[in-house]
């Protein structure tokens, strides 16, 4: 019999899944196209913008345009209207309408068979019926937009139909791929109940290449099995899961939390929960959750439900592609601009340093990045040179009670780095950690490594992003914070971080050094 905490091998499949074509060619090309199909997401919204465009203006193409259009239904008009109000009316509607899918999560990367055809037909619907109404209140109070109400029905009913043959055609790609079990999912199984069981029961039933490679236990002693579960390969406890995923890497985790037991089990639970949440984040790893155990420190912002079996996938902000690129870009902009507008400045700073005491113009100094990763963090020397020797003579790392400390009046601090902390000047040279992709302008501010290495998983959560030279702690509460409270800051920002969040901290920010409160 398996022992709990070690690993167990992993079973081959009884059988390799077939393919389209017997050629190596015809293999590499069904692997890309599979890869490909995976954001396909990006593909059905392109789609959807296409539909409305064609649907609209096509519309108005045969209305206006088509002689035996315009005999059966005579136009009301005096003239030909101009094709300028119907473009901005298109344009208008169809970004309303892909909004308001993007809303209903039409457009997520995610298990293929965590929504029903029907309920996507439904948002379509329901979307566009509210796009349509929205555009009719538009034209009403601007006279410019009082468009055709056959173009506004025929447009409407056109899109519509175009929509949802597109899904219909991704449903059969999907059905196909399968068949040929050419988009494999990898899946690993946390825990056990009856939901997990009756949810494994349909994927079998409807998802033939849905593979799942085995289950894992939680490590307590109130792990146990319900019903069929012991015909599912059993490859030990949470503690393996980096053996595991090296032996065969998975994309998708099904944790299904032990919702009975002690409280020290429960707490137990809890950290283990935090750190396959850290571990599968940072792997790229779809982490779901079959719930009743709910009090994670992420938002809710993606669910679905296969079969009446609720699914949640738990993701921040931080993790939507184009987010991460916008906010890439203006760190780029923001250091390079700041950077070069003020060099005469950062040249008379140096120049200073340089005068006023003994050592380097720049202090450098390893801090935790992204996920706990060592980095060189640069700022201008604000201290005397022997600084990190006197610090071992004033604080014992070892013995604080929690990893953080911060000094009042730090006798270290010369008198010219007082006035370059109280204007946060001494965080420049940070920029060139911004530009080097090490930190950003904004986020949790970088940690001491030797304090890091003292969190705990849940502490560990602040470490998801790149460090940032300001944040949202830095400019909502500037007062002596417990470590607790510091991080439930960071984590507030992690969930609710936005392009226009970033830029109200960078303005707050500002205001900050105008009122020399500094950066610390």
């Amino acid at each position: 019999m398996h022992r709990p905490g070690t690993v167990k091998s992993i079973p081959k499949r009884e059988s390799e899944p077939r393919t389209l074509a017997g050629s190596d060619k015809g293999r590499m090309a069904l692997g890309t196209f599979a890869r490909v199909w995976r954001r396909r997401n990006w593909l059905l919204a392109a789609l959807d913008v296409a539909a409305c465009l064609v649907s609209f203006l096509g519309c108005y193409y045969l209305r206006f345009h088509v002689d035996y259009v315009t005999a059966l239904i005579p136009l009301t008009f005096p003239s030909t209207p101009a094709v300028d109000p119907y473009i901005k009316a298109t344009i208008l509607t169809t970004a309303l309408w892909i909004l308001l899918m993007k809303r209903e999560r039409m457009y997520r990367d995610e298990l293929h068979f965590a929504t029903s055809l029907g309920f996507r037909v439904r948002i379509v619907l329901i979307t566009g019926f509210y796009s349509m109404v929205f555009l009719m209140v538009i034209s009403f109070m601007f006279r410019y937009l009082l468009l055709s109400r056959i173009v506004y029905v025929g447009g409407f009913v056109s899109a519509c139909t175009l929509m949802i043959l597109v899904r219909i055609c991704f449903r059969f790609v999907d059905r196909r791929l399968d068949d040929q079990c050419v988009t494999m999912y990898r899946v690993l199984l946390m825990g056990w109940n009856r939901n997990v069981e009756a949810l494994l029961d349909r994927l079998q039933k409807h998802n033939r290449c849905t593979h799942v490679l085995g289950r894992l236990g939680w490590g307590l002693k109130s792990d146990r099995i319900i019903g069929n579960g012991d015909q599912i390969p059993y490859l030990g406890t949470a503690k393996d899961l980096e053996d595991i995923y090296r032996e065969a890497p998975f994309d998708q985790l099904i944790v299904v939390p032990e919702g009975r037991g002690t409280d020290p089990q429960v707490a137990a639970q809890r950290e283990t929960m935090v750190r396959v949440l850290n571990f599968c984040e940072e792997h790229g790893i779809s982490f779901y959750m079959v719930p009743d155990f709910v009090d994670v420190i992420v938002s809710r912002r993606e669910l679905g439900s296969f079969s009446g079996i609720p699914l949640m996938r738990l993701m921040d902000a931080s993790l939507h592609p184009v987010y991460a690129w916008v906010k890439r870009a203006m760190d780029v902009v923001v250091a390079s601009v700041v950077l070069v507008a003020g060099s005469p400045l950062w040249l008379a700073i140096a120049v200073l340093i340089k005068v006023t005491s003994k050592g380097p113009v720049f202090y450098v100094q390893k801090r935790a990045g992204m996920y706990g990763n060592q980095f060189d963090m640069y700022k201008f020397r604000s201290m005397v040179e022997d600084a990190e020797e006197k610090l071992k003579g004033m604080i014992d790392f070892k013995k604080l009670k929690e990893p953080v400390f911060k000094f009042r009046n730090d006798p270290r601090v010369t008198g010219f780095g007082r006035i370059l902390r109280r204007f946060g000047l001494d965080e420049i040279p940070q920029l060139f950690n911004v530009l080097l992709g090490q930190m950003s302008i904004v986020g949790p501010r970088p940690e001491q490594v030797e304090l890091v290495k003292r969190y705990d998983p849940w502490q560990r959560r602040r470490l998801k992003a790149r460090p940032g030279i300001t944040g949202y702690q830095q400019v909502v509460c500037r007062g002596d914070l417990s470590l607790a409270k510091r991080i439930e800051y960071d984590l507030y920002y992690l969930k609710h971080q936005s392009f226009f969040l970033d830029v109200l901290i960078m303005l707050r920010t500002v205001l900050v050094v105008i009122r020399g409160d500094g950066m610390k």
